[in-house]
C-alpha cells in the first residue's frame, strides 16, 4: 500500500477516534490517556498494513545462511553423468552446506524446513518452481544469504531477485549438473466431443532439446494410441533452441459411441519420463448435451428451430424425433443445418439420460404422457422451452392452459416482457397466422407475445416466459411458427429474431456449464492441483462423494455441501486413475471414472541463467543490513494488545462502556 495512502488512513482514523472521545463520549479526566492508547493501537495496525522492512543489525554468518532445495519434479531428471540424477547431487550439496551451519528449506508444493538428517527420505514431486515465496520465508526467518539448489527451471526469476533485493538478502544459484537430453509432449489437441462417423483431427506438439534414444538422428517417433491400442506413428523433427515441433493426425470415423482415451507418447528413453506421454478424452455421441431438442409429435418446427438455437446459444445442439413408442431418431445435422448428432436411433432409456444431462431442453408436441416422461428426467434442468399440445403438456412448465382453439391467429402488440424490444415490430410485419392456441387460464404473468383471432377480439398469450425456483421456462401456447421461417425475407428474419431473443433470455445472467449432476470438472485433471468438481443443479444441497483408486483403496470419502455456482474443490490427488460415486437425494446415485495426469511441463522449460538469480551482497556495505518485515516482529503485536487492554481497562474504570 502506498505510503501517502497509509498516512491518509492514519489521519482519518486518528481524527475519528478524537471525534468519538471529544464529541460523542462523556467527559472523563483520563480521556486523553484513553485516546492515546487507542491511537497507539490504530497506528500499530496501520504499520502492519504498511509492513516496512526494518534492519535488525549488522550481517553475521552461521545460522543466517539458508539453503532452498528445489523439490520440483524436474529435479528427478537424469543428469548428464551416467547413473546420477540432478536431485542426488542437490541433496549431497545441501548436506554439505548444512554441516557448515546452513539451514535447509525445501520447496515442493509448499515451503517447509527440514532436518538435514531427513534429506535422504525426500523425493522431488512438486509441479511448480516458484522461488519468491521461499526467499521471503528465509528472509523473515533471519537469513542474510540464500543459496538456491535448483535446476533453475523456475517460473518467477524476476520476482525472486526483486524480493531478495527488497529484503536485503544475498542470493546465489549453485550450479548443479545439467540434465541429459530430453524430449516431451508439449500439447495434445483433440476435440472433447465428436459425432459418430466423424473423422477425429488432432495435433501433437513436441518440446525439448534432443533425443537420448536416437542421438544420431534429428527426428523423434510419437505413437498415437486409441484406448490403449497403437493407432499410428508420427515422425517429428527434434526442436532446436527450446522451441517446439508439431504434427497433425487423424483417427478413423468408425469410433463407437462412448468415451475414448487417446494418448501421444514419445518412444525411447530420455532424461525425464513424466513428460513423455499425454492423454486426452474424446466422447463420441456424448450424453452431455448443451441444448437437446426432442419432438414427440414431429412437424416442420424442429427443421427450422434447431439451426437457430445452434447460432444463438453457442452450445452443442442435438435433435431427436420420436418415431415409435420407444424409438427416437436423431436428426441429420446436414438436413437440419445445425451441429448435432449423426442420424442414429436410441431408445427411451437413452433419451432419459440425455434429457437429464442437458443444459437446456426444448420439448415439442407435449401431451400428458410425453410431459410425464420429460418431467421425470428434467427435475434439475435449468432451462426449458416447451411446445405443449394440451393443458397437461403446459402444466410441465407451471402454466395452466385450456384446450386448443383453432382458427387463424395474428400477431398483436407485444406486452411488456424481457423480449419486448425484439418482438415489438411483429404486429406490423404481416406475418403468417398461427393456429392451435391454448388459452392461458392462470394469472402468473410472463406473457411475451399476444395474438388475436382473425386480427380482432380479445388478445391471447402465445408465449409465456417465467423464472421459478432458479429455472427459466418458456411455454409456447401457439403452433405454426415454422410458417414464418418457411417464407423468405421479413417473416424468416422475424422467426430468427423471436427465437434468438428467447434463447438469449434463457442464457442470460448465468454462466454456461455442463448439465445437472455432480462430477469432476474434466475427465483428466492436472497434476498437483486440488481436484475440481461441478455440482450443477445441486447448489445448497449436501452430497456424499467417495473416490477410490484402481486398487479399490478409498482416497476421499466425505459429505460436501455444494456452494452457489456449483463449483468446488477437494484435496490434491496423486497421479493415477480413479473411480468416484456420488450419492445425492435418494435414489440418485451416479458413478464414473476420471484420472489425474502424471504429465508436467517442468522439464520442458529452459533453465534460467544463473545471473538472473544472483543478488550479490558486497562485504562491508553499511547499507546492506540484516532485515526483516515488520509483520515478523512479535513486539508490534504485543504493543497493539497492550494498548487495547489498557484502553479497555481505563474505560471501565472511568465508567465508559
Amino acid at each position: 500500500m502506498p505510503g501517502f495512502l497509509l498516512i491518509a488512513v492514519l489521519l482519518l482514523a486518528g481524527g475519528f477516534c478524537g471525534w468519538i472521545y471529544y464529541r460523542r463520549e462523556f467527559e472523563v479526566r483520563a480521556r486523553g490517556v484513553l485516546l492515546a492508547a487507542r491511537l497507539l493501537a490504530v497506528a500499530g495496525v496501520v504499520a502492519l498494513l504498511w509492513n516496512p522492512v526494518l534492519p535488525t543489525g549488522p550481517r553475521g554468518a552461521g545460522q543466517e545462511r539458508f539453503v532452498i532445495l528445489d523439490a520440483s519434479a524436474s529435479m528427478a531428471a537424469a543428469a548428464a553423468t551416467p547413473g546420477a540424477t540432478i536431485w542426488d547431487e542437490a541433496v549431497r550439496r545441501a548436506g554439505t552446506l548444512a554441516d557448515a551451519g546452513a539451514r535447509i528449506l525445501v520447496l515442493g508444493e509448499g515451503v517447509h524446513a527440514v532436518d538435514p538428517a531427513a534429506l535422504d527420505t525426500l523425493r522431488p514431486a512438486g509441479t511448480r518452481s516458484v522461488l519468491a515465496e521461499a526467499v521471503t520465508v528465509a528472509a523473515e526467518a533471519g537469513a542474510h544469504e540464500v543459496i538456491l539448489l535448483s535446476d533453475r527451471r523456475v517460473r518467477d526469476p524476476i520476482a525472486t531477485a526483486s524480493i531478495a533485493r527488497r529484503l536485503g538478502v544475498g542470493l546465489a544459484a549453485d550450479t548443479l549438473p545439467g540434465a541429459a537430453p530430453n524430449l516431451g509432449i508439449g500439447r495434445l489437441l483433440l476435440p472433447a466431443t465428436a459425432e459418430r462417423g466423424e473423422t477425429l483431427r488432432g495435433r501433437v506438439e513436441v518440446a525439448g532439446t534432443a533425443s537420448a534414444a536416437s542421438p544420431a538422428t534429428d527426428s523423434a517417433t510419437v505413437t498415437i494410441s486409441l484406448d490403449g491400442r497403437p493407432a499410428q506413428a508420427l515422425r517429428l523433427p527434434v526442436p532446436a533452441g527450446g522451441g517446439t515441433s508439431a504434427a497433425a493426425f487423424t483417427l478413423g470415423g468408425d469410433l463407437a459411441a462412448g468415451v475414448h482415451r487417446v494418448t501421444a507418447r514419445i518412444e525411447g528413453t530420455d532424461a525425464f519420463a513424466d513428460d513423455d506421454e499425454r492423454a486426452a478424452i474424446v466422447e463420441v455421441d456424448p450424453e452431455e448435451t448443451g441444448v437437446l431438442l426432442v419432438s414427440f409429435a414431429p412437424d416442420w418446427e424442429p427443421r427450422f428451430l434447431l439451426p437457430v438455437l445452434t447460432q444463438v446459444t453457442g452450445l452443442p445442439v442435438r435433435g431427436y424425433l420420436r418415431t415409435g413408442p420407444d424409438r427416437f431418431q436423431g436428426m441429420d445435422p446436414d438436413a437440419a443445418g445445425a451441429t448435432g448428432t449423426a442420424a442414429a436411433t436410441i431408445d427411451g432409456a437413452a433419451m432419459g439420460r440425455l434429457l437429464a444431462r442437458a443444459e437446456m431442453v426444448v420439448a415439442m408436441g407435449l401431451d400428458g404422457a410425453a410431459a410425464e416422461f420429460v418431467e421425470a428426467a428434467t427435475a434439475r434442468t435449468p432451462r426449458m422451452l416447451l411446445f405443449p399440445v394440451d393443458g397437461a403438456g403446459a402444466a410441465l412448465g407451471g402454466v395452466a392452459a385450456g384446450a386448443a382453439t383453432a382458427g387463424e391467429w395474428y400477431m398483436d402488440e407485444a406486452p411488456p416482457s424481457p423480449i419486448a424490444g425484439e418482438v415489438a415490430r411483429f404486429a406490423a410485419a404481416g406475418l403468417p397466422p398461427l393456429g392451435g392456441v391454448l388459452p392461458l387460464l392462470d394469472q402468473g404473468g410472463g406473457e411475451a407475445l399476444h395474438l388475436r383471432l382473425g386480427g380482432a377480439g380479445e388478445p391471447r398469450a402465445a408465449l409465456v416466459l417465467r423464472t421459478v425456483g432458479g429455472r427459466r421456462t418458456g411455454v409456447v401456447l401457439a403452433r405454426g411458427f415454422w410458417r414464418w421461417a418457411f417464407r423468405d425475407g421479413v417473416p424468416r428474419e422475424h422467426y430468427r429474431a423471436l427465437w434468438a431473443a428467447v434463447g438469449g433470455w434463457m442464457m442470460a445472467d448465468e454462466p454456461l456449464a455442463a448439465g445437472p449432476g455432480v462430477r469432476p470438472a474434466a475427465p483428466i485433471l492436472p497434476r498437483g492441483a486440488a481436484a475440481s468438481w461441478l455440482g450443477r443443479g445441486y447448489e445448497g444441497e449436501e452430497v456424499h462423494i467417495a473416490v477410490s483408486d484402481t486398487a479399490g483403496a478409498m482416497v476421499f470419502d466425505a459429505a460436501v455441501t455444494i456452494p452457489p455456482g456449483g463449483r468446488f474443490t477437494t484435496g490434491v490427488l496423486p497421479p493415477g486413475r480413479y473411480e468416484h460415486t456420488v450419492v445425492t437425494t435418494a435414489p440418485d446415485t451416479t458413478a464414473s471414472a476420471f484420472e489425474v495426469e502424471s504429465w508436467t511441463d517442468e522439464m520442458l522449460r529452459l533453465p534460467v541463467p544463473a545471473a538472473e538469480l544472483t543478488v550479490p551482497v558486497p562485504a562491508g556495505s553499511a547499507a546492506l543490513q540484516r532485515s526483516r518485515p515488520l509483520r515478523t516482529w512479535p513486539a508490534v503485536y504485543l504493543v497493539i494488545l497492550v494498548a487495547l487492554c489498557a484502553e479497555w481497562i481505563g474505560r471501565r474504570r472511568a465508567g465508559l462502556r
